[in-house]
């Protein structure tokens, strides 16, 4: 009768917790975490930053799927944990986000040399699994295959690296990946083990701008090229939409990630 009063108690507890400070940060400012992208393109030092935010009706005892939003452009300060949140069910996910990371910038480069790309999968790959083992370490009663990773434009970019170099240790931890409206041209190789068996959307914008025609032909290509070796990869035109992602847009993410769970 003691353990029943003291686990009731503990929930209680945690659900209060959750109500009165929904959002939790892991910071890693250990010297030899390198700067995040947004640092690195504006030299503004930011202490690398995992937030977290659990459901309202939070028990220790049950276990959640996990939904990371990775943003676009530097990353901000912090990631978007407010797209997160949106995109998710509040009350039945997990959900979080984390900044980005890139090896070096070239301001010869396109976009300033900001754009991710597959040399950058060293870094990446690194500070993500230190980042989201401790998330684990802190949150143990995640659902790992009912989990997903949302990234947007240089998000999306990330998401792709990390899948087409074969990360295991995210393909071990998660289970669905939305890309929108960048990451397609980085996509390659699900047909081997551990990404084969997950689901993938593409999202991208339909109004004109630089590149546009070559994302939804490039999207269509790996959606049916996907279908020769059985691997779940669906695109989906977002109508009266640019390179953006508004909250119309998290609604589709948000029904395609519901549908995952069936």
């Amino acid at each position: 009768m003691f353990l029943i009063i003291l686990n009731l108690f503990s929930v209680s507890a945690a659900q209060e917790l959750v109500l009165k400070n929904p959002n939790f940060e892991i910071t890693f400012p250990n010297e030899n975490f390198p700067p995040t992208l947004h640092s690195k393109r504006t030299g503004e030092e930011v202490t690398p930053t995992l937030t977290y935010r659990l459901p309202n009706n939070y028990y220790s005892t049950k276990k959640y799927p996990l939904l990371v939003y990775i943003p676009g452009f530097d990353g901000g300060l912090k990631g978007n944990i407010k797209n997160a949140i949106t995109i998710a069910d509040t009350n039945s996910w997990i959900v979080a986000t984390v900044p980005l990371f890139k090896k070096k910038i070239d301001r010869d480069e396109p976009g300033g040399g900001i754009i991710v790309s597959m040399e950058d999968f060293p870094v990446i790959s690194k500070c993500y699994r230190i980042m989201f083992e401790k998330l684990f370490q802190e949150v143990p009663n995640i659902d790992y295959n009912k989990s997903t990773m949302v990234g947007f434009s240089n998000g999306a970019i990330t998401i792709a690296v990390l899948i087409s170099m074969h990360d295991e240790f995210i393909t071990s931890h998660f289970n669905n990946f939305c890309l929108i409206d960048h990451g397609m041209f980085h996509l390659t190789d699900l047909h081997k083990i551990g990404s084969r068996d997950c689901k993938y959307l593409i999202l991208i914008g339909d109004q004109q701008d630089l590149g546009r025609d070559l994302k939804i032909q490039r999207s269509k290509l790996l959606q049916d090229e996907m279908k020769l070796v059985g691997v779940n990869l669906t695109y989906e035109i977002m109508k009266d939409t640019g390179h953006e992602f508004n909250k119309k847009e998290m609604i589709l993410v948000r029904n395609w990630v519901q549908n995952c769970q069936k």
